[in-house]
């Protein structure tokens, strides 16, 4: 069987030459050239049909977590148990990843969802099954938050993080430029006020915590963590109270694009045309090679029974 096989590549290999697959190309360029341009000029018919689509960006910089009010557990002010206990309230309070943890908030489905629902933007997402003029679902379609986010996350807004220097470009891409400017301020400026609000009602709940056990203990040395422990959740309040910038900072805020960024029309022509063209190349020399093969299968069929 082996043998067979090397005698019909052996066949075609002496048959085939480069200049054949050359003279071969030459002779149907016209061909070639004429169905690469009218598949070009469909493809950038199409492209008109195809939604517009502008993208506005916001520039960041994560902003990064301190010593909180110079409470440190350890200064060894008490036994190891109790710094223990302190090295969960704070240091684990501002972990290691804290900027990985950041970005994965502003990706969460949690966040996403609120944005959606507090900005009303299922409207936006849906826009096909929206009635602009009636204000009111076509269809009596039902809006999905969690398909919205879902949607908003993968087609609307993306998130890119440089990791060398932490900065990050929030984008947008809607199809009127001022609204996608607009909501890619929003959503930077809405993310801060949703981790200031959490960081807030956390260091509520610990303060209370913290009291009601206070209240429970007469160690001298553990009231004294305790007091620290405090200390570091009221320093996180009045963080929080007073920064607006409180998770991320703006480093350029978002305006309007004055260029779409789809559809990209010569962009669609051009590498509809290459495509076409190297493709009808291929089919030019896969035709040639397939011939090839059969007649030498032939030939050696011939040469056999003879």
């Amino acid at each position: 069987m082996n043998n067979k096989y090397d005698q019909i590549t052996e066949i075609i290999d002496d048959e085939i030459e480069l200049l054949e697959y050359v003279i071969s190309i030459l002779n149907n360029k016209y061909k070639i050239f004429l169905i690469s341009i009218v598949c070009a000029s469909i493809a950038y018919g199409l492209s008109f049909f195809m939604p517009v689509k502008y993208e506005s960006f916001v520039r960041l910089a994560l902003v990064e977590v301190k010593e909180l009010g110079g409470v440190s557990p350890d200064n060894r002010r008490a036994p190891e148990a109790v710094t223990l206990v302190e090295q969960d309230f704070i240091t684990n309070a501002v972990n290691d990843n804290h900027q990985d943890r950041v970005i994965a908030r502003m990706r969460s489905r949690v966040f996403t969802k609120e944005f959606i629902e507090e900005n009303n933007l299922l409207p936006i997402i849906f826009s096909k099954r929206w009635d602009k003029n009636k204000k009111q679902w076509k269809d009596n379609f039902t809006p999905d938050t969690t398909l919205a986010s879902e949607i908003f996350k993968e087609k609307i807004c993306s998130i890119n993080r440089n990791n060398e220097n932490n900065l990050m470009i929030v984008k947008i891409k809607l199809g009127e430029p001022q609204l996608a400017a607009d909501i890619a301020n929003l959503f930077v400026h809405k993310f801060n006020h949703y981790r200031r609000t959490s960081d807030i009602k956390e260091a509520d709940r610990k303060i209370s915590f913290l009291r009601k056990t206070l209240e429970q203990t007469d160690f001298l040395e553990m009231q004294k963590s305790l007091y620290r422990l405090i200390e570091a959740q009221l320093v996180i309040k009045m963080l929080a109270n007073n920064k607006e910038q409180y998770a991320v900072e703006v480093l350029d805020p978002a305006i309007a694009p004055l260029y779409k960024v789809s559809p990209a029309k010569k962009k669609i022509a051009i590498l509809t045309f290459s495509g076409i063209f190297l493709l009808s190349i291929v089919l030019i020399i896969g035709r040639i090679v397939f011939q090839r093969v059969s007649a030498s299968i032939a030939l050696y069929e011939k040469k056999k029974h003879d």
